[in-house]
């Protein structure tokens, strides 16, 4: 199993007994790169980037992290640094570590705009980017942008579509409901041929479906206190249907988990509490549930690290821990399933 750090460009998480909340951090606290660094050195696999334009003070939407509850994860005036920007200044201070949105939701901004920046972004690093897309769940927020929320399944279809025609095609053209343009060139390339792969973030059967059938792998997040690995069952049978229909190999297709974390000491009520929270507690608890999440197939966790202090310093504390006793322990964790076992290595796909 490889682990991977989700960013603090929009603040940093802590839970309750029922919830997963973001608290804000002031932009000049967050040091995006040095966190950066310091996860490369600790041998992290990759990085992590939340993706918001903006957000209204109040939501009715029903947040994707607390999937019982549906209560709001962000705070009402939420810190958000742009992470193709961060990915960008990071790409210049690191030399080995990936990096992804997670997701970036494709309908709010012009796809031949996001093909371009992430392809620069694969340039600037080397061929490190990944491409994790989403169709979004803040209903005020495609208000906001002027965007049809109903529509935002089939305009990120059309979407994914467009990045792949940029990235391999010498002239890029594309005729579809949302989207219509032809003869255009869009250059540089991504260095990493013929494309970088695209991962679906999602936790609905519609989004299994799309991951199925136009990605590269699919993308749950696991956020809420008491996290069931098998949560998504349903959504990976539906991956294997869809793959049966399209004679696809599941070998390479990518399966990530996202889960919030806090490595503790024996002491510590963490490591006490009963039930435990999942990924909460000792590293040897930890590293319990990381087998459960092995055992349902997820061979890349990303690691959201709780920080109920709100400082940046706990965060770096808990990469530490991490990197000295979580992922060397980790690497002899395999993953179950026919899905990709080789996160380091990246199969050229069309």
């Amino acid at each position: 199993m490889e682990i991977a750090l989700f960013m603090n460009t929009h603040g940093l998480g802590r839970r309750d007994d029922h919830d997963w909340f973001l608290q804000p951090t002031p932009a000049t606290e967050l040091r995006p790169v040095q966190i950066a660094q310091r996860a490369e050195r600790h041998g992290f696999h990759s990085l992590w980037f939340s993706d918001h334009v903006t957000l209204p003070l109040t939501s009715e939407s029903g947040h994707v992290a607390n999937p019982e509850s549906r209560t709001r994860a962000y705070p009402p005036r939420p810190t958000m640094m742009d992470g193709a920007v961060v990915m960008g200044a990071i790409a210049a201070a690191t030399e080995r570590i990936k990096m992804s949105p997670s997701v970036l939701i494709a309908p709010y901004r012009g796809p031949l705009n996001d093909a371009r920046q992430f392809a620069t972004v694969d340039v600037l690093s080397n061929g490190r980017l990944i491409l994790g897309v989403g169709a979004g769940w803040a209903k005020e927020e495609f208000d906001a942008l002027g965007l049809d929320h109903d529509a935002r399944g089939e305009a990120t279809e059309e979407c994914i579509e467009i990045y792949k025609r940029s990235w391999m095609n010498d002239v890029v053209g594309f005729q579809g409901k949302h989207y219509r343009f032809e003869n255009l060139s869009m250059d540089p390339k991504p260095v990493q041929k013929p494309r970088p792969p695209i991962i679906f973030g999602s936790i609905s059967p519609a989004g299994a479906r799309r991951a199925a059938r136009f990605c590269d792998g699919f993308f749950p997040i696991f956020l809420d206190p008491h996290s069931d690995p098998q949560r998504y069952t349903r959504e990976q049978e539906i991956i294997r249907r869809e793959a049966e229909a399209l004679d696809k190999d599941l070998s390479d297709f990518w399966m990530i988990g996202c889960q919030s974390t806090h490595i503790t000491g024996p002491d510590h009520g963490d490591a006490q509490r009963s039930p435990r929270w999942t990924n909460s507690g000792t590293a040897e608890q930890v590293l319990e549930d990381l087998q459960a999440f092995a055992a349902a197939g997820y061979g890349l966790m990303i690691l959201h690290f709780d920080c109920p202090s709100g400082s940046v310093d706990e965060l770096e504390e808990q990469i530490d821990r991490a990197g000295e006793e979580i992922l060397p322990a980790a690497k002899g964790i395999q993953a179950a399933g026919e899905w990709k076992k080789d996160y380091e290595t990246i199969t050229p796909r069309l």
